[in-house]
């Protein structure tokens, strides 16, 4: 929050929740009062909206099927990519492509209990844990996102797909290497 003069600021959480639509018709009043009559608050606000919208339109790394098919909807261009277990092949992230779309595939996911994924760089160790993945279960695969922006990250990429099953101390891991090409 901005330090302003206003005698009755409103609170980061606050922000958070009345831009998540979180809010009790008589507490948005209130807030929508106080944007009105405080150009901090109305600054603090604008600035909050911003942040929440950002949150709103981020692509997690390790999506759903569900997820997926709701950014082909939104018209995004997205390129599909099949790997198996064990094998090396790299991607291109072409120009036109917004996402390239993992499918890690080869899974035994019918008694699966959870998924975890590990995402990492050959060389780096890892940039990415999700302890409770999205899998397809009758597909036997997981989806991982790869957005325009990765490529700050290292090129030599690798995901280790941890499968824990029902009933089970035991878990399986699948390794799936992607070294990433972002053209100039």
């Amino acid at each position: 929050m901005t330090k302003h003069s206003c005698t009755a600021p409103v609170s980061d959480e606050r922000w958070v929740s009345y831009w998540a639509s979180d809010l009790t018709a008589d507490e948005v009043a209130a807030i929508d009062d106080q944007l009105f009559a405080c150009d901090g608050c109305a600054a603090d606000g604008q600035r909050m909206s911003i942040i929440v919208q950002a949150f709103r339109s981020m692509i997690p790394p390790v999506i759903s099927t569900e997820q997926l098919a709701a950014l082909r909807l939104k018209g995004h261009v997205i390129r599909d990519n099949d790997f198996s277990p064990d094998v090396r092949r790299s991607v291109m992230f072409d120009h036109d492509a917004e996402l390239l779309v993992h499918h890690l595939g080869g899974l035994e996911l019918a008694d699966a209990e959870r998924v975890e994924v590990i995402i990492r760089s050959e060389s780096a160790g890892t940039m990415f844990e999700e302890p409770f993945a999205p899998f397809d279960r009758e597909r036997g695969e997981v989806l991982i996102a790869c957005q325009r922006h990765f490529a700050a990250l290292p090129p030599d990429v690798a995901f280790d797909v941890r499968v824990h099953r029902r009933g089970s101390t035991q878990s399986t891991v699948a390794s799936y290497f992607t070294p990433h090409v972002f053209p100039a």
